[in-house]
């Protein structure tokens, strides 16, 4: 399994994904259980999941994504593996390939090279501030605690709570 954190250090919420794996890391994790940072560059981030030996069966991405939700809340879910156009693939990566770190891109870049496994979970905090600053908002703060027991319990329970209940 791995858990990883998608976004942008020292830029306000935009850095919950990494806050929380730099967290989750300091924990101990039975074997087969690897925490990393994700912010980086989509392509190689897709690469080095894909990669992995033995292949990863589960994947637990954190990241704060604004979709225009109620902000400084948790949402959950499975992802689908919704195949995008050729046209968006080709903006997504050129848009990673030019700097920007997404969740989305993410996703859709290493489906696309085949590097994610059938079990993906998401834990997405949509943002209150993600203006830059070293800080999380405070209900991002607030909600980190909350977030990494939910990524323990889901990382620990045989078959994964999150990806069931989503």
């Amino acid at each position: 399994m791995l858990i990883g954190g998608v976004g942008y250090r020292w830029f306000g919420d935009a850095s919950f994904g990494l806050v929380a794996t730099d967290e989750l890391a300091a924990m101990e994790w039975p074997a087969g259980v690897d925490v990393v940072d994700l912010g980086y560059g989509a392509i190689l981030a897709a690469q080095d999941i894909a990669a992995a030996q033995p292949p990863y069966d589960r994947l637990i991405l954190l990241a704060a994504v604004p979709r225009g939700r109620p902000a400084g809340r948790i949402y959950l879910g499975r992802w689908q593996g919704d195949r995008a156009s050729s046209s968006e693939l080709q903006e997504r990566i050129r848009e990673a390939a030019a700097g920007v770190i997404d969740l989305d891109h993410l996703l859709v870049i290493a489906a696309h090279f085949g590097a994610l496994p059938d079990d993906v979970v998401t834990i997405e905090l949509e943002p209150v501030d993600a203006g830059g600053g070293e800080r999380l908002s405070g209900p991002a703060a607030e909600l980190l605690p909350e977030v990494l027991e939910m990524v323990r319990r889901e990382a620990l329970s045989p078959g994964g709570g999150i990806a069931q209940r989503t």
